[in-house]
């Protein structure tokens, strides 16, 4: 992708969202999409347009209430679309913690055999790690870890059929690691868990805005993401095969359906999100190549393009990094896929202090573990406050990744002099 596209690209993005309107001499600049996305002004608008036009909750045979109803169901057709789910339901909650932690509490209802064990990921989020972990240790049952080869940032599946064998209830992994950027080879890890039983979990949450996800493809029985590290507000949703939703016995309440959607989701939902997660899915959406494809195909050809356009940004954000004194990317190697994160540490400062030193400056990047516990174990920086991590967007462009790397080379040299 040339530098003019990429330009486009970002100008037309910035343009769309209010935050990165340039109404300042030197503008903030957002390099922390891991944390979350800036948001359109078409969300904003769509989440107003719900509450403004009147608000309901579902059942009423009235006009809000009946608008709602089909707001909630032309979203999930949207979810389906933006993950290629054919054959799943999707369900709308909090975030993926909470609709994590409901998932595993209501499959530990069945888990009764201790020889039974579950299979997590060393690379990833704890929000896929401790729901599965804390039921399996309620039920008595053992959890093997898929183990992180610490020096080159990625699993390694060298003993992934000894780990997931006949006696594995489930497989919990990630699409791609939030915390150093890694995507992980999903195939193989969701194709052994299904041929032994066992029901295979993916956080997408990370690499959904990143990587074109395809659930029908990749097999897998759960898929989570969440809506704000696409553009969108802060609401989380699990997609899940039919089959799995009618064998796992989910908490409900007695009056609710017990079977589709309803049968796992908990209570009334926040609607002006999700209407802004639809927003959300028609604004990635306009970014495909060729708008009278159909929504899938756009939405595929979108994520390609951000792709693109983060891969050109962060080849040029890696090589100005290894140029300063001081600093060790936590990369993998060249050849494993990876996204636009890049996660770092500076000899004699602390994350911390670089990344408070680029605030100062108006460069927004975040520090810590990001909630990758183990994997700051793993690779020896969880006594040291963890990495810096930046992460690049399409609304970024070669002058914001410049300009946040002169930056950075300030602050590395104010915070090494600080005692």
């Amino acid at each position: 992708m040339t530098e003019t596209t990429i330009g486009n690209l970002a100008h037309r993005m910035k343009n769309a969202i209010p935050a990165l309107v340039d109404t300042a001499a030197t503008p903030p600049l957002f390099l922390d999409a891991p944390s979350g996305t800036q948001m359109p002004q078409a969300v904003l608008e769509a989440m107003n347009r719900y509450v403004i036009e009147g608000t309901a909750n579902r059942g009423g045979v009235f006009p809000t209430s009946l608008d709602t109803e089909e707001m909630l169901l032309q979203t999930r057709r949207k979810v389906c679309a933006l993950l290629g789910a054919s054959d799943h339901q999707v369900v709308f909650g909090q975030n993926m913690t909470s609709l994590a932690f409901n998932a595993a509490s209501s499959m530990r209802r069945d888990w009764v055999n201790p020889n039974k064990h579950i299979v997590v990921s060393e690379l990833d989020h704890h929000a896929n790690i401790d729901p599965w972990l804390s039921c399996a240790e309620d039920a008595g049952m053992a959890t093997r870890w898929l183990p992180v080869d610490a020096h080159r940032h990625c699993l390694d599946l060298s003993q992934l059929d000894v780990l997931v064998d006949e006696d594995c209830a489930l497989v919990a992994v990630g699409l791609s690691s939030n915390a150093v950027g890694t995507a992980s080879d999903i195939v193989p890890i969701v194709d052994r868990a299904r041929s032994v039983g066992a029901i295979s979990v993916i956080d997408a949450v990370h690499g959904l805005s990143h990587i074109p996800v395809d659930v029908d493809e990749l097999g897998a029985d759960i898929m989570f993401f969440s809506a704000y590290k696409i553009f969108g507000p802060h609401i989380g949703a699990m997609v899940i095969r039919n089959d799995a939703l009618d064998r796992i016995r989910f908490h409900k309440l007695a009056p609710a359906p017990h079977t589709g959607y309803g049968k796992a989701e908990l209570g009334t939902q926040n609607m002006e999100a999700v209407a802004g997660l639809s927003a959300t899915i028609d604004f990635v959406a306009s970014f495909a190549d060729d708008a009278s494809a159909d929504l899938r195909h756009q939405i595929t050809s979108a994520i390609g393009n951000f792709a693109r356009c983060e891969e050109e940004l962060t080849d040029h954000f890696v090589a100005g990094l290894q140029t300063i004194d001081g600093v060790t990317l936590a990369r993998a190697p060249h050849g494993i896929p990876k996204t636009s994160t890049v996660a770092f540490t500076v000899t004699a400062a602390s994350p911390e202090s670089v990344a408070f030193a680029c605030a100062k400056e108006g460069v927004y990047i975040t520090h810590g573990d990001f909630y990758a516990r183990t994997l700051a174990e793993r690779t020896g920086v969880a006594h040291a406050g963890g990495w810096l991590r930046a992460g690049i967007a399409p609304y970024h462009d070669r002058d914001d990744i410049d300009r946040a790397l002169n930056v950075l080379d300030r602050a590395i040299r104010l915070a090494r002099r600080q005692p």
